[in-house]
């Protein structure tokens, strides 16, 4: 069974989950207006765009994966399980492979220097961006020593007819372009647009221990190898079941101004980047573009999906009382939440925000809470950091470490981390001084059964 983005969408529309939107909408702000418009506090649909203005036959997706429910059907598992089947998966991931014959991200070619303003749907997503980005473009390239394919996730500018601006500020890939740069010789290299959401979501994971390659990790979480097959321009080997190709080069010796972007902080940033030339673009008949609204609660999804994930696992390896990791929504990953044993002392709680902090530069404020809390929930986490934490005694300040380079509060590349320790000691939360409000099992039984008959939502 093919594994893709077109079955996804008949899975999610399944469950009711995919807005299908048939009124034309221009792609310059109208997209990013109705993404935005029916997302609520835990995720609204998917939705298609069926009918973008200046590009017949062509369609847009976005809010894929804009809800933990969305992200378990990716991997085939409940919210509850998303942790630990990340992990079993990460841990057993497959080689890609080659495919012969037709495929399907090649039914249609248009090579030389392809129009991609006329060809693609690529939205302008808000007033004071430089003009229309690619935001969930999965980048694919060699390492030029080793002869390994690798991806990830990076903006991309759409700067005039077939040039790309390509802010390449994380490894692998900027690596392998600064050793091809050092040669003066141009870095082969495709987009892939239009994948399974858990092939884009491993486009953005850090790579660690063990993983060397983020198209394994995405066969793995998608539940089968990536198929690929050889680019129709460029040597390099593409995956054959995307909607969309970009292939070219990423130019050396050449920057240009990139942005200014709406970024996933909020904020506007710019960056002298890289060009990626494209000399030939492949597709499916009636491709999909799928996009990542900046900004969104998408990208905490993606994101946190696998960050909590490592970091867990990390943690845990070291301190076993670590029992679980999430963030808050909007914060991109700056505000972390551990969840501990109580057998933890304050000692250690200390050690491990300093561990934390320390492991993942992208963590700028981390909460420590007890087992009795839900750290999914904010409203549980802000409720024992304002019933539980002392400011005098229970905050820590790490000056001076290494900020994210898209921070705009950062200062020549460095931070003030915080550690908020709003655990229930003395004591613990099983005693008498942080004791509960509570229900009888019995009656949040029954309160539920009253519920189900009425369909109304029943009681956690």
């Amino acid at each position: 069974m093919e594994v893709d983005l077109r079955r996804f969408l008949n899975a999610i529309e399944e469950e009711g989950d995919l807005l299908q939107v048939s009124e034309a909408i221009h792609h310059q702000f109208e997209i990013t207006a109705v993404l935005k418009q029916v997302l609520g506090e835990r995720g609204g649909p998917a939705v298609l765009f069926e009918n973008v203005i200046g590009c017949p036959g062509k369609k847009v997706v976005g809010n894929l994966l804009a809800s933990r429910r969305k992200l378990a059907l990716a991997f085939g598992c409940s919210e509850k399980e998303l942790r630990d089947v990340y992990l079993q998966k990460r841990a057993a991931a497959p080689a890609p492979e080659m495919i012969r014959g037709p495929a399907p991200c090649q039914e249609e070619i248009i090579t030389g220097e392809p129009d991609l303003p006329a060809l693609l749907p690529v939205p302008h997503f808000h007033e004071g961006d430089a003009g229309p980005y690619i935001t969930a473009g999965v980048l694919i390239a060699k390492d030029p020593l080793s002869g390994r394919l690798n991806s990830g996730i990076h903006r991309l500018q759409l700067k005039g007819k077939n040039r790309l601006g390509v802010f390449l500020a994380n490894p692998p890939l900027a690596d392998y372009f600064k050793i091809m740069e050092q040669q003066g010789k141009p870095l082969p290299a495709a987009v892939a647009l239009g994948l399974h959401p858990a092939e884009l979501l491993a486009a953005a994971v850090t790579l660690k221990r063990g993983l060397h390659s983020k198209l394994e990790l995405a066969g793995a979480l998608a539940g089968r190898p990536v198929p690929l097959v050889p680019a129709v321009s460029v040597d390099l080997p593409v995956p054959a079941l995307a909607e969309i190709i970009l292939e070219g080069e990423i130019l050396p010796g050449i920057r240009e101004k990139e942005g200014p972007f709406g970024e996933s902080t909020g904020y506007y940033f710019a960056a002298e980047s890289p060009i990626f030339e494209v000399r030939a673009l492949t597709c499916r008949r009636a491709p999909i573009l799928s996009v990542i609204p900046p900004w969104g609660i998408e990208t905490d999804i993606i994101v946190s999906a696998f960050t909590g994930a490592e970091l867990w696992q990390e943690l845990n390896r070291l301190l076993p009382e670590v029992l679980d990791v999430a963030f808050l929504p909007g914060s991109l990953t700056f505000q972390g939440v551990i969840q501990v044993a109580s057998a933890l002392s304050r000692r250690d709680v200390r050690r491990l925000i300093h561990l934390a902090l320390n492991l993942d530069r992208r963590l700028k404020h981390l909460i420590v809470v007890d087992e009795d809390v839900d750290i999914h929930s904010p409203r549980e986490v802000l409720w024992a950091l304002a019933t539980r934490f002392q400011g005098g005694e229970d905050l820590l300040c790490l000056p001076g470490l290494e900020g994210y380079v898209i921070d705009p509060s950062t200062e020549n590349g460095e931070t003030a981390k915080l550690g908020f320790d709003a655990t229930a000691r003395p004591g613990g939360p099983a005693g008498e001084r942080y004791r509960r409000l509570t229900l009888p099992r019995t009656a949040v039984t029954r309160a539920n059964e009253i519920l189900r008959r009425r369909d109304q939502r029943p009681c956690e």
